[in-house]
C-alpha cells in the first residue's frame, strides 16, 4: 500500500480512522434525527453534530489551513445562529434549521471525493470515505426535503401534513436505496422531482463508484495472488535435497 504523505503516525497504525470518526458523527446525527425530536434545542443539537461532521470531514480529507479555518468558522457561525433561533422560537425557525443543516452537509461530500481521488489508493480509508459520501447524500436530501416543506405552502408528503425530521430522514434513505415502501410519498411536483433525482443519484453512485472501488481492490490484489501462485509453482532445487542415506 502506498503511503500518503498527508497521513501521520496514527493514520499509519490505524488506517481509515479519520473517516471512521466522520462516520461516528454521522451516526450520532442519524440517531438524533431518527428519534423524531421536534424541539428547537434538539434541532440545535443536529446543527452542532453537522458542524462537527463538517470539520471532521475537512480534517480527514487533509485540506489546507485556509479551508480548515473556513469550515470551522462556518460550523461555529451556524451553531450561534441556531442557538439564537432556538431562544426566539419563531415560526421561521424550522426552515432556518433545515437550511443550516443542508449548508453544513453540502460541501463535505465534495471534499471527501476530491481527497479520495487525489490519494489514488484503494484501502479501508477509501472505502470508509466512500461510505461517508453515501450517508451524507441521504442526509443532504433529508434536509432538503425539510427545507422544501417549510418553504412551500402545501404539505410535502401526501400522507401527513405534519412531517417530522424522522419522516424526512426515513423517506430520504428509502428513496436513495430505491426501496420504495410507499408509506410516504411526495405530494407536489417539486418534491417528486427531487426524490427522483435522489433515487437516480443513489443508483448511479452504487453502479459506478462502488463497482470501481471493488474492481480496483481486485486489481490491487491480483499481483499478490500471482506472486503466491508463481512461488507455489516453482519446483524444488535438487541441490538443496538431502543426500540419500547409504
Amino acid at each position: 500500500m502506498v503511503a500518503d504523505p498527508d497521513e501521520g503516525p496514527l493514520e499509519e497504525r490505524l488506517p481509515g480512522y479519520r473517516y471512521g470518526i466522520v462516520l461516528l458523527l454521522l451516526f450520532g446525527t442519524f440517531v438524533l434525527e431518527s428519534a423524531g425530536f421536534e424541539g428547537t434545542w434538539a434541532r440545535t443539537g443536529t446543527v452542532a453534530f453537522q458542524g462537527a461532521t463538517l470539520v471532521a470531514a475537512f480534517s480527514a480529507s487533509g485540506v489546507n489551513r485556509h479551508l480548515m479555518r473556513i469550515a470551522t468558522g462556518v460550523a461555529i457561525a451556524a451553531l450561534i445562529v441556531s442557538v439564537i433561533a432556538a431562544t426566539t422560537d419563531s415560526e421561521a425557525s424550522g426552515a432556518l434549521f433545515s437550511i443550516l443543516s443542508f449548508l453544513l452537509v453540502v460541501a463535505a461530500p465534495v471534499v471527501i471525493a476530491r481527497a479520495i481521488i487525489r490519494r489514488g489508493v484503494v484501502d479501508i480509508h477509501t472505502v470508509l470515505g466512500a461510505l461517508c459520501i453515501y450517508v451524507m447524500v441521504g442526509m443532504l436530501f433529508a434536509f432538503l426535503y425539510g427545507t422544501i416543506d417549510n418553504v412551500i405552502s402545501e404539505p410535502f408528503f401526501a400522507q401527513t401534513a405534519h412531517a417530522s425530521s424522522a419522516d424526512y430522514l426515513y423517506f430520504s434513505f428509502v428513496t436513495l436505496t430505491t426501496t420504495g415502501y410507499g408509506d410516504l410519498t411526495a405530494a407536489g411536483d417539486l418534491g417528486r422531482a427531487v426524490s427522483v433525482l435522489e433515487a437516480l443519484s443513489g443508483q448511479l453512485y452504487l453502479v459506478t463508484i462502488v463497482s470501481l472501488l471493488v474492481a480496483q481492490m481486485a486489481t490491487s490484489a491480483l499481483p499478490h495472488l500471482r506472486q503466491r501462485q508463481d512461488a507455489a509453482a516453482v519446483p524444488p532445487d535438487p541441490a538443496a535435497a538431502p543426500p540419500d542415506p547409504e
